[in-house]
């Protein structure tokens, strides 16, 4: 009994011991957010909005309220300057909504749902070109924020297979070849898309992936491998919040015999390099109570985001082993 009574109190006392804290965050002043890319043969497309705190709200009137309307933006690429049109979702064609899909990693469905907003130009002259190097100038809420990126040369496969993974019978990885140039700091970015449609299942005849996605560890350079030949695979990539049937289960990072799988492997400069790497530590690290805190590295002067220029290549395996 009185073994019990001790352990009673102090049970009292742990519990006496709990205070309720408030932490009060401090206000910060709202930033301009970049996301702009500009592609070989492709028009450029600038997306812009503003930052909000960890803690606001997220709905439809949330997000469209994050755009920014009627900035002024220019693109320039050493020999002409071109001045960027804001269009929105309502408006887009659907080629290019596609290809903000892939930007922003949101479905094309989506964006369609909301009033997402875009600057871009369709003239043949402001698209991307291989070697060029071009600067954007945005003027919004009172602000001016400049970026400089270059589009590399694209570097191609020499070849390109699937093969099964270990211990499977009908999943596994698409495998490159390729010859990385003798010049140190070249850096890449992979993604790949499933263009063929599910056969089986409560998405029969939709397509698999429905833009480009970038798994999680697909920016990498040439620092261990510079100038030399060599050969790297990649599992399958998933969309975050998607809700494709084989995202989770036995499926889940594969491909599978029968896919057909486009493969775009982009040239980045340095600095998009040092962002897209930054990304991923904190998508890699998100949650966890022994992460280090940290800011995206960045390219846009006057605010935050980035300005990538990509020298894409493209390829094409259809999965069998």
């Amino acid at each position: 009994m009185k073994r019990l009574l001790q352990l009673s109190l102090l049970a009292l006392f742990f519990v006496a011991c709990e205070k309720e804290i408030q932490i009060e965050l401090p206000d910060v002043p709202v930033e301009l957010v970049v996301e702009g890319i500009v592609d070989i043969n492709r028009p450029p497309l600038v997306i812009l909005t503003r930052t909000q705190g960890y803690f606001d709200p997220i709905d439809n009137n949330t997000i469209n309220g994050l755009f920014v309307n009627g900035a002024v933006v220019s693109l320039n690429n050493g020999t002409q300057t071109h001045d960027l049109i804001e269009i929105c979702t309502s408006s887009i064609p659907d080629s290019i909504l596609v290809a903000i899909s892939g930007t922003v990693g949101i479905s094309a469905e989506d964006l369609q749902a909301f009033n997402y907003c875009v600057y871009t130009s369709l003239d043949p002259t402001s698209f991307g070109e291989a070697g060029k190097t071009y600067q954007l100038n945005v003027q919004a809420d009172g602000k001016t924020l400049t970026a400089v990126t270059k589009i590399p040369e694209p570097v191609y496969f020499d070849s390109i297979w699937y093969e099964l993974g270990t211990n499977q019978d009908s999943l596994g990885f698409v495998w490159v070849d390729m010859k990385d140039p003798d010049t140190i700091g070249n850096s890449y970015r992979w993604f790949a898309q499933r263009i063929n449609h599910y056969t089986y299942g409560p998405q029969v005849g939709e397509m698999k992936d429905k833009q480009m996605i970038a798994p999680l560890g697909s920016i990498f350079d040439d620092k261990f491998f510079n100038g030399q030949k060599f050969e790297f695979a990649y599992n399958r990539g998933e969309l975050g919040n998607n809700e494709n049937q084989d995202d989770e289960g036995p499926e889940e990072r594969f491909f599978k015999n029968g896919d057909t799988v486009v493969v775009q492997f982009v040239s980045i400069d340095r600095p998009n390099f040092f962002y897209f790497r930054s990304l991923e530590d904190q998508i890699a690290t998100n949650g966890s109570p022994f992460a280090s805190p940290g800011n995206l590295e960045s390219n846009i002067n006057g605010g935050y985001g980035v300005f990538s220029g990509y020298g894409s290549a493209y390829d094409t395996v259809v999965c069998t082993p």
